[in-house]
């Protein structure tokens, strides 16, 4: 999505009301369900795993587990929001804005929820802190590097997770040739994410239908048409879209 943020952005094609309504839902109905169970684990209670249901004991804390997904899942909504706005400021129109906006501080709410329950667990190990801070920086970091030169084009700092940080991101740019979705710098950049957040290991956790349905309705969002999408458009990728 950040290598085509700006075919996004300027696309002609109007998002649908329904996309708008459907983003808005399930964004809700996804803070709901990770409310309660921060709430659950906060009072120290346990919550429903899924991998329960197919009777397979999840392989790390609950807490860690929760927090490593809401911390994944707000980098790639984090990015979709600066998309979102940046083309409600390309347009000149305020339609999406106040949608977006809405979620965006929903996020912001369950993140520190989410931190606040890590720091009071004491069923957490050292390992499973250090793991979880680890998830974090990451995210900050890579959101930033990947949006900032969205933020300094729409003036959106205030998304930045570290605006002086972001700036300066993108002031290291500035001083480099533009990046074109296809140069080595993106490639490198891509390589850089996939060793941020390796598959072997990765999150212990069932993923949730409304992740699925939040992140196709995003990919879905781009051109098909579009020869720029064929560069990036792997075999998984094509696939998150139509199923």
């Amino acid at each position: 999505m950040a290598a085509h943020g700006q075919l996004f952005i300027e696309r002609d094609e109007e998002i649908p009301s329904q996309t708008i309504g459907d983003y808005y839902i399930l964004s809700r109905n996804r803070f709901n369900r990770w409310m309660k169970d921060l709430t659950d684990l906060e009072n120290g209670l346990g919550i429903r795993d899924p991998l329960h249901l197919i009777g397979l004991m999840p392989a790390r804390p609950a807490t860690r587990t929760i927090a490593e997904q809401i911390l994944i899942n707000e980098m790639v909504a984090r990015v979709w929001t600066i998309l979102l706005m940046a083309r409600d400021r390309y347009q000149g129109v305020d339609r999406i804005r106040p949608v977006a906006h809405n979620v965006f501080l929903g996020h912001l709410s369950i993140r520190h929820k989410a931190l606040s329950v890590v720091l009071s667990d004491d069923r957490l190990s050292q390992a499973d802190l250090i793991a979880i801070d680890k998830t974090r920086k990451a995210t900050e970091r890579w959101t930033d590097l990947l949006c900032c030169p969205l933020m300094g084009q729409y003036d959106l700092w205030q998304y930045a997770f570290h605006e002086e940080t972001a700036r300066e991101l993108l002031n290291d740019r500035a001083q480099q040739s533009p990046l074109d979705h296809r140069s080595r710098a993106w490639v490198l950049i891509l390589s850089g994410m996939r060793h941020s957040f390796q598959e072997k290991d990765g999150l212990s956790s069932v993923v949730q239908d409304d992740d699925r349905r939040l992140a196709r309705l995003m990919l879905n969002s781009f051109p098909d048409d579009s020869s720029e999408m064929t560069f990036w458009m792997g075999s998984r990728v094509r696939e998150a879209r139509r199923t």
